[in-house]
């Protein structure tokens, strides 16, 4: 019986360690995509770094999504621009499928298709994203995103690139 609770112990805390690295490795990947100036070698080394987690997650699909647009962003060859920028589209749209609710997710894509220019044509969810993110704004929670990214999110759409002026003054209200 006392090896039976030991074992039970040691399965607990080992349960409770996994879920630290994972919600740490999440940690590690927002950070590096937000407070990293990129170039294409970094690009190609975020995607690996992401690419190599073994349970992926909606989050860690649509920061998969991110380092292929950003390898899209920098990559000179007009070809492997469109490729990895659908790739890019499939993953986020995967991670949204996944997460529906997940504003994070919500405003990588929102973020990502507001940056490509129009003649792309991958601007599908803009309307979408953008609408789901300032009806739930208040959610956005510090526990689990870092203050600084909650930060950045807000500021982001508190600009005209993202909102209208009327949007703008609803994010605004629902924070109060």
């Amino acid at each position: 019986m006392k090896r039976a609770c030991l074992f039970f112990v040691f399965l607990i805390a080992g349960l409770a360690n996994i879920n630290a690295q994972e919600k740490s490795a999440i940690a590690v990947i927002r950070e590096e995509l937000f407070y990293t100036d990129f170039d294409l070698e970094k690009c190609f080394q975020y995607y690996t770094k992401v690419e190599a987690f073994k349970q992926s997650t909606p989050v860690i699909t649509a920061y998969e999504a991110a380092a292929k647009a950003l390898i899209a962003k920098h990559s000179w060859n007009p070809i492997s621009k469109i490729s990895n920028l659908k790739e890019a589209m499939a993953l986020l749209t995967k991670a949204v499928d996944l997460d529906k609710m997940n504003l994070e997710i919500r405003f990588l894509r929102l973020y990502i298709e507001n940056s490509l220019p129009s003649y792309i044509g991958m601007k599908d969810n803009i309307v979408e994203d953008k609408k789901l993110i300032i009806e739930n704004i208040q959610l956005l929670d510090s526990s689990d995103l870092n203050a600084d990214i909650i930060q950045y999110i807000l500021k982001y759409m508190s600009t005209e690139v993202a909102c209208t002026s009327d949007e703008m003054q609803v994010i605004k209200a629902r924070l109060i």
